[in-house]
């Protein structure tokens, strides 16, 4: 098919735009409430229940490995049931558990909250639902609209340190828990009740704007929920998906978490030069969200995958190299830049392979397989608690390295 079209032009206001806008927003907010300010707030937390770093690692990590063994019912609920209802009743769980927090006195109450309650609704506001509304709502442009609406995440990171610092500093963890709580009951419940469409097709709309359906779609003999689940499990394609991204799944997370305490605690900067470090992964993971989606639009994916896993391969070898701060700024950017292409890239091939009705399943599934991953967070506070944080980097530079391997050895489709 030609990429020329001139018959169909793009109406005054396309609603998809509006949704990429609430993307974002969701992104940047509740990414703000843990995913980047759990580093600034771990070694308060180390403190305030008396425990060390693989402790407070095994809580983060038993959270969001929780949210990934989850994914494969979030997954299937989204594709069934009306995002808007699923992704409101999520927010107010997760609210319900930050005001929780203010009342936990233990331990162990401290990790029952966030794993029974962040754990489980991370899922139903963070890129799994995301990703769903752009893969409805985008076609051609899928790529780019993916990188733009996830893009409130990497805001967030470039933000939320510093900011989660002040707060921390003036308030403490539980007040401003308190706060996020107050947020999602006020922006993000109405935001998502009164914003979110399913597809385009419930407002009279067609993908990217279009005044007609880019292509005939091909109807297909219906199938039972088990079929689909059998039909990824037994695809080839699905597993070279897992084993290209399973090497450097989780390490993102382990990283944001880890890197304040390996600043402060092992190099002696301050906490507020932590957050700049972060700052600025986020601020690279922006352009890579940008760069990345418009590379799977028109490049080919195996070299787009590529180049992130040399993104991340040579942040690690900073971070064994040296100490000098502005080199370490250097790989928290190249970590970011290859954090942001993750999502838009991944995403992009598996509605590639799979389509758009069954993407949130296929994804959530993949999310599962992928969950183990989440272990490199408490892996990582023990390696630092008995070996120090530069065996970790050493074994992150080595999980690219056979990520990258993996990469030359299978197949990911190109957009034709």
């Amino acid at each position: 098919m030609s990429d020329v079209i001139d018959t169909r032009k793009q109406p005054p206001l396309f609603y998809g735009y509006i949704l990429i806008g609430y993307s974002f927003l969701i992104g940047f907010l509740a990414s703000s409430f843990f995913l980047h300010s759990r580093g600034i707030f771990f070694p308060l937390w180390m403190e305030e229940f008396g425990v060390g770093r693989t402790e407070i690692s095994l809580v983060i990590t038993l959270t969001l490995f929780t949210g990934s063994c989850l994914a494969p019912v979030i997954g299937f609920l989204i594709d069934r049931y009306p995002i808007k209802l699923v992704s409101g009743v999520g927010a107010c769980w997760m609210a319900t558990g930050y005001l929780l927090l203010q009342w936990v006195d233990s331990y162990f109450t401290f990790a029952l909250v966030l794993i029974c309650f962040q754990g489980v609704a991370w899922g139903t506001l963070g890129p799994l639902v995301q990703t769903k509304l752009m893969v409805n709502w985008f076609s051609r442009n899928r790529g780019m609209a993916l990188g733009v609406a996830i893009m409130g995440i990497s805001v967030a990171g470039i933000m939320m340190p510093t900011v989660a610092t002040f707060f921390a500093e003036s308030f403490g963890w539980r007040n401003t828990y308190s706060v996020y709580a107050c947020i999602i009951f006020l922006v993000i419940v109405p935001a998502t009740i009164f914003l979110v469409k399913q597809e385009p097709a419930s407002i009279g709309q067609y993908a990217d704007g279009d005044t007609s359906p880019e292509e005939q779609v091909v109807a297909q003999a219906p199938q039972t929920n088990v079929e689909i689940y059998k039909e990824f499990l037994t695809s080839k394609e699905f597993w070279s998906v897992v084993l290209t991204f399973g090497m450097m799944n989780g390490v993102y997370s382990a990283m944001i978490t880890h890197l304040p305490n390996y600043l402060t605690a092992d190099l002696g900067f301050t906490l507020y030069d932590a957050s700049y470090a972060l700052g600025v992964a986020g601020a690279f993971a922006i352009a890579g969200k940008i760069v990345f989606g418009w590379l799977m639009d028109h490049f080919d994916a195996k070299v787009t995958v590529m180049l992130a896993v040399l993104s991340y391969f040579c942040s690690q070898v900073i971070l064994i190299l040296t100490a000098n701060y502005l080199l370490l700024l250097l790989a928290a950017g190249l970590f970011g830049m290859a954090f942001g292409a993750m999502v838009p890239v991944r995403s992009v091939v598996l509605s590639r392979l799979f389509g758009v009705r069954k993407f949130s399943r296929v994804n959530g599934l993949m999310a599962f397989f992928l969950a183990p991953a989440t272990f490199w967070t408490v892996i990582a506070g023990y390696v630092a608690d008995h070996q120090g944080y530069q065996m970790i980097f050493q074994i992150w530079a080595l999980s690219f390295l056979v990520a990258g391997a993996v990469t030359m050895l299978i197949k990911l489709p190109n957009r034709n």
